[in-house]
């Protein structure tokens, strides 16, 4: 099939350019992946800060509240804080409404 040398080294060589090819895309590609991984951390963060100046979350932050007052009390009379917690997340999430973990974007 390949009679010449020069056919063969020219079968190898855009063989092996090939091979190199893709690996240089793939470390660009890692780099790109990255990049966006730190703009999605940002965008993360400012979720954070979004969400812990609006009035809308107040239950629930009211809600934390006991129930961190009622984890670190000895005395604590609220011993259905952490169920009312996970009552009222749970209303919410049912109605639609956003809570402090509702991210900006939904997941693919």
């Amino acid at each position: 099939m390949f009679d010449n040398s020069v056919e063969k080294t020219i079968i190898l060589t855009a063989i092996a350019l090939w091979f190199a090819h893709g690996w240089y895309l793939n470390e660009r590609l890692k780099s790109v992946h990255a990049k966006l991984d730190t703009v999605l951390g940002q965008f993360n963060g400012l979720r954070e800060y979004l969400y812990e100046i609006d009035p809308q979350f107040d239950d629930e932050r009211e809600s934390r509240e006991r129930l961190e007052e009622h984890m670190s009390a000895t005395d604590s009379n609220d011993m259905f804080a952490g169920m009312n917690d996970m009552e009222l997340i749970r209303k919410k999430e049912k109605t639609g409404t956003r809570t402090l973990g509702t991210p900006f974007v939904s997941p693919l």
